[in-house]
Order: C-alpha cells, then sequence, then structure tokens
C-alpha cells in the first residue's frame, strides 16, 4: 500500500540523518498526507508548511534564484526544514539541536523524490490528495 511505502520513506530518512525528531507530508493546499511527529499538531505543521513553501517560493522568485528546493529555520530548541516536493506537496522536517544540516541536505534530495514518485503513483483525487490514506 503506497501509504506504508510512504512513511517507510519519511522514517528512512528520520534513520539516515541524526537529529530529525518529527517528518510529516503535506498537500501544497495544507492538508496532512502522512505525519510522523509526537507532541504537536501534524495538521497545524501541514497548514504552516503549506504557508511557508509558498513565502520561501516568492522569496527565491524574487532574488532571482530559481526554483526553491528547502528552506530551513533555525530556532532556540531546533529547526525546522521544508522541502518542495514536484508541484503537488511538501516534506516537513523537524530536528533537535543535534541536527545535521550537512547530512539532511545530502539525504533529503533522493527522499523527495522518492516521495513524489510514491504521490504520483497514488493519485489524486480532484483538488485534493486524500489526507487519511490512499
Amino acid at each position: 500500500m503506497a501509504d506504508d511505502r510512504l512513511l517507510t520513506e519519511m522514517q528512512a530518512l528520520r534513520d539516515r540523518v541524526t537529529g530529525i525528531t518529527g517528518t510529516a507530508v503535506a498537500s501544497r493546499d495544507g492538508l496532512i498526507i502522512k505525519a510522523d511527529v509526537d507532541g504537536v499538531s501534524p495538521d497545524n505543521l501541514a497548514a504552516l508548511a503549506a504557508a511557508s513553501l509558498g513565502v520561501a517560493q516568492r522569496m527565491a522568485s524574487e532574488a532571482g534564484q530559481g526554483a526553491l528546493r528547502e528552506a530551513v529555520n533555525r530556532s532556540s530548541g531546533g529547526y525546522v526544514a521544508i522541502y518542495a516536493v514536484g508541484g503537488t506537496a511538501v516534506l516537513l522536517l523537524t530536528g533537535d539541536e543535534g541536527l545535521d544540516v550537512g547530512r539532511l541536505h545530502r539525504e533529503s534530495r533522493q527522499a523527495v523524490d522518492n516521495i513524489e514518485a510514491l504521490l504520483a503513483a497514488a493519485g489524486p483525487r480532484p483538488g485534493l490528495f486524500r489526507p487519511t490514506g490512499f
């Protein structure tokens, strides 16, 4: 089932990169597709990730830097990173202060490509992804 493969891909990235504490995939319109997070609302993360992606894409465009790949926010407690997944979704990662950001950037590109392929194979409903499964 595509839902299981999506979770497996998210967990594999979490296992490969020291410091990742949570992962989520959301549609570009802010609906949660799949989440592996503790202590935070996946629905709120999805909505904020979609909004953040839109702002980051606009900033990259205005700065003449091409298509956005990722945006990373560092706060006093750790990191939040978002990655564009094709034109349809966003991958959100949370991390603690020990997050290996260099490894995150190296490992995330393949994970994003794999997630994009899984989402394409699952197929969207008209206008929306199926947020509770495929």
